[in-house]
């Protein structure tokens, strides 16, 4: 069951707040003037993006990224639009 708080409590013990969303599943909802408003519950946890969802592209990219390439960009899987291929 989540906790109700007011704005201003949720202000004031915010870092603590996240703490026991994060580490412990507590839920709170916020209320403004007697009115709920907003929901504090754990985000969703996120996926990893699997090598076989990438493109052919992008895989070549993330192996060359395996390789210890002297001068070569360090940051080629992420920022290969920067680069110029010729």
């Amino acid at each position: 069951m989540p906790i109700l708080i007011s704005t201003t409590e949720a202000r004031t013990r915010f870092a603590e707040i996240t703490n026991k969303v994060q580490y412990l599943g507590e839920e709170f909802i916020v209320e403004k003037q007697g009115k709920p408003v907003v929901l504090i519950t754990r985000a969703p946890k996120k996926k990893a993006v699997k090598k076989k969802d990438l493109s052919p592209g992008l895989k070549f990219l993330e192996e060359l990224t395996t390789f210890h390439m002297k001068g070569g960009p360090k940051d080629l899987a992420k920022n290969h639009d920067k680069y110029t291929w010729e």
